[in-house]
């Protein structure tokens, strides 16, 4: 047999329990006497057992079936309180669609977020990572509002560009073989930092070689990571365990990258101007 409870029942059973005094739970209520025995009842027919013991002469009190219900009985109030509230709050709160490299996501941009929602914990940010030419389309066809990446050149919607300085990357135990090209990580379709490497490396009289690849900048990181080769990051990118190498291994200085930021307006949503001041006060 299946059991339902009216969240009043439950409300009412916890505050006899708390007091212990139909009259003051009545008071309470905002009821009479005689509604707040009739739940009382209602509720110890619903689970066959009785809740309060309350016989004549004596104080009343739980029973131990009423004791082990109450836990339970708080729990589903609790509950209650926290579904009403979530939906309010989700309902009453700005979403603000951000798109951005996974790199730049594992970075710069986390230590953002972690600011930004100190800042307006009003706004629920809804994060998307992909490419940086994927992400200005995205942007123009408007399924994200805040866009920061590798910088795409001018636009009616860019925010801000900023210099970065690129830096080589290696793990703490990576080592150099004795001879031969140095060993290269990058991604499979070859549209990110290779040519900054090579192009540096080539001007140094030194030679790379792209030896592992991966179609995920989390695997380029694993790689890495495991010491297999080098790659090149944006400096404020570099996370740990991963270290820079330019002055370990004596390579040649990179030109830099430009990061920007684009910022499609869509009505409703106001806080993207401070998302955008504290990417760019991070990327400069």
């Amino acid at each position: 047999m299946k059991i339902s409870f009216d969240i009043n029942m439950l409300k009412t059973f916890a505050l006899v329990a708390q007091d212990l005094n139909f009259t003051l739970v009545a008071e309470k209520r905002n009821t009479v006497q005689s509604a707040v025995s009739a739940q009382i009842r209602k509720l110890e027919e619903a689970l066959g057992q009785p809740m309060l013991s309350r016989g004549r002469g004596q104080s009343m009190h739980l029973t131990p079936e009423g004791e082990a219900f109450l836990i339970y009985a708080r729990r589903i109030l609790a509950l209650s309180e926290e579904a009403i509230e979530t939906v309010r709050t989700t309902n009453s709160r700005q979403i603000l669609r951000l798109g951005t490299t996974t790199t730049l996501a594992m970075s710069i941009v986390s230590n953002v977020l972690r600011t930004f929602a100190r800042q307006r914990p009003d706004v629920q940010i809804q994060i998307q990572c992909d490419r940086s030419d994927s992400l200005l389309q995205r942007l123009e066809e408007g399924e994200i509002d805040v866009a920061f990446m590798m910088d795409q050149g001018r636009h009616a919607l860019r925010s801000f560009v900023h210099s970065m300085d690129l830096e080589w990357v290696c793990s703490p135990d990576f080592a150099l073989p004795d001879e031969g090209p140095i060993p290269l990580a990058f991604l499979t379709d070859g549209r990110d930092l290779r040519q900054y490497a090579l192009t540096a490396l080539d001007t140094a009289g030194q030679q790379g070689h792209i030896t592992h690849l991966s179609p995920h900048p989390v695997g380029v990181r694993s790689l890495v990571q495991a010491g297999l080769a080098l790659t090149v990051m944006p400096r404020l990118t570099i996370v740990e365990p991963l270290v820079p190498a330019s002055g370990t291994f004596n390579l040649p200085k990179l030109s830099p990258i430009a990061l920007a930021a684009y910022h499609a307006p869509r009505e409703g949503v106001s806080c993207a101007d401070d998302l955008l001041h504290l990417l760019e006060t991070a990327a400069k």
